[in-house]
């Protein structure tokens, strides 16, 4: 059995210095518990994501690189996160989003969360067909029904909402749905 089941974020405001000495190293250390690391990508149209800190165009870039250095020198698989329900799914955001997701899936990123499942639908895997696609939790899969959902949606990794956490028959509904 795996053990890799934790999923760990990416902080986008640690210092060169606290990445190196701190994060790096427990990254190495642990990095057979570690599903992925996620980290907060932003490129248009997810220029902000649902926390709404704003970060500069440099420290935006910092924060990708930082992500696919682990990657590429640990080999933990990174996550680009788009967590912002709020950016307009029509077609145009789709197509810049595609645009510019292009660059970092030819670099080697492997993963992404992604808001709207209906750009699954609309053939985002075509562009990007070697990619694990998640959903967001922010679009709460709170039953079988929403699980299922977001499967025929076309998502790789459906993450439930916290609120199952002690609903174990909810949970088990989720787990048939699955098989």
């Amino acid at each position: 059995m795996s053990k890799k089941i934790f999923s760990i974020p990416l902080n986008p405001i640690l210092s060169e210095k606290y990445f190196y000495e701190e994060y790096f190293p427990f990254l190495e250390e642990y990095k057979d518990w570690i599903y992925d690391v996620y980290f907060t990508c932003r490129i248009p149209p997810f220029l902000q994501d649902a926390m709404g800190a704003i970060i500069p165009e440099q420290e935006r870039l910092q924060i990708t690189g930082n992500a696919m250095i682990i990657q590429r020198d640990i080999g933990i698989t990174v996550s680009a996160t788009f967590n912002n329900i709020n950016v307009s799914s029509k077609y145009d955001n789709y197509k810049l989003f595609i645009e510019n997701l292009k660059p970092l899936y030819e670099a080697g990123l492997k993963s992404a969360t992604v808001p709207h499942g209906h750009w699954l639908a609309m053939g985002l895997k075509d562009y990007f067909p070697k990619m694990e696609i998640k959903n967001t939790i922010l679009r709460k899969v709170n039953t079988a029904q929403d699980y299922v959902l977001s499967a025929e949606q076309g998502f790789d990794y459906i993450n439930v909402d916290r609120i199952l956490m002690r609903d174990y028959d909810e949970l088990a509904d989720i787990k048939r749905a699955q098989k």
